[in-house]
């Protein structure tokens, strides 16, 4: 089957550059001399996973414990789920999934949610591995840097026996406040240095941390310039996107995943520059990039983006004397936050060249937290 038979829209991955995107990322990694735990909201796919295992990550994140009992289904041994679980229901999922899968780990940042799956993991005759989250300015999950880390972790080394101290996370989510690359830089030697001076805090009192987790994708780039982190967590990296390039993180050519669509309307009634394609925001969603307009980038068209997407239409304004494709002409378009666009889709349709290959199902979409 060739690309062009592909239904629309769809989304199509370029075989070559997801294997490229995953090797350099590996080899980035071995560089810096740290490790490599993907995060696999991005694609939520076991296949690609494994891909990424086979080139030397030591284990993946998952978001959701629902995308975690998938992986380990798929046969992942180490999963960490990077994610505050809170309630009986999730515990007991948890709990269950520790039994038969091999290495499982999950995120506190509260001592109610700590103390409740210690005592729950006690309950059962088991211990969990536990990563704390620090908040080194992103304001969304984990404790502030400094004494507050230091006492909650004491406190799980000391009075809650179902949990076993892993080690320390962050996410530089202000580096993608920056498109200049010095300040990039300097924000995720900040984060980082916090949550060193954490780990130093804790070994004063004995605790020895084994584990300081940072990542984002744009961060992966400065891996070995920061000094002090053991693991890093990329997620959007293997297949990229027009958020990430207009930080600089990745270049165009090096996307591997686009939309497939198709021109369904050129319309004659209105003034030329317009026409309108069958991807709308059920599939490029409404996700804004960084500095390039609109709702996603169009391959053939430099410079030329979705203008406007409804649900199931794409409109895309054209420069002044440019002609509109013909009815029915296939185009490629990058999204611009990927990891948004897969969530809404069922499969991927794998190509090399102009062949396809493969269609992976995305089986993580839609589970359950």
């Amino acid at each position: 089957m060739r690309k062009c038979h592909i239904p629309t829209p769809a989304l199509v991955v370029d075989l070559d550059k997801l294997q490229r995107n995953i090797d350099e990322m590996a080899a980035r990694a071995r560089r810096a001399g740290v490790a490599l735990r993907p995060h696999t909201k991005t694609h939520k796919t076991p296949i690609i996973a494994h891909m990424q295992l086979r080139a030397g990550a030591c284990g993946i994140v998952c978001a959701k414990l629902g995308e975690a009992e998938v992986m380990a289904a798929a046969g992942i041994e180490d999963i960490w789920i990077c994610y505050p679980l809170v309630g009986p229901d999730k515990l007991e999922r948890l709990l269950n999934l520790a039994r038969w899968a091999p290495r499982i780990s999950t995120t506190v940042d509260t001592y109610p949610a700590a103390r409740a799956l210690s005592e729950a993991a006690l309950a059962r005759a088991q211990r969990i591995d536990v990563m704390v989250e620090v908040d080194v300015g992103y304001q969304r999950t984990g404790l502030p840097a400094g004494e507050p880390v230091v006492s909650f972790v004491r406190e799980i080394a000391s009075a809650m026996p179902g949990l076993r101290y892993k080690g320390l996370m962050y996410i530089a989510g202000k580096v993608c406040d920056f498109l200049e690359p010095e300040k990039q830089l300097a924000e995720e030697r900040r984060a980082a240095g916090l949550v060193v001076d954490c780990a130093r805090q804790l070994a004063a009192y004995g605790i020895e941390t084994p584990v300081l987790s940072g990542g984002t994708t744009p961060g992966a780039r400065y891996l070995g310039q920061v000094a002090g982190i053991t693991e890093y967590r990329p997620g959007c990296y293997v297949f990229g996107d027009v958020k990430y390039a207009d930080l600089g993180a990745m270049r165009l050519d090096q996307l591997a995943l686009t939309v497939l669509t198709t021109v369904v309307s050129v319309p004659g009634s209105v003034p030329a520059g317009h026409f309108v394609v069958d991807a709308g925001s059920k599939t490029l969603t409404h996700s804004g990039a960084f500095s390039t307009p609109g709702y996603g980038l169009i391959a053939q068209l430099p410079g030329v983006t979705v203008s406007m997407a409804s649900e199931e239409h794409g409109t895309v304004r054209l420069p002044p004397d440019t002609p509109p494709p013909p009815l029915g002409t296939r185009l490629d378009i990058y999204p611009n936050y990927v990891s948004d666009a897969v969530n809404l889709a069922d499969e991927l349709w794998v190509v090399q060249g102009d062949q396809v290959v493969a269609v992976w199902k995305i089986q993580g979409r839609g589970k359950r937290v």
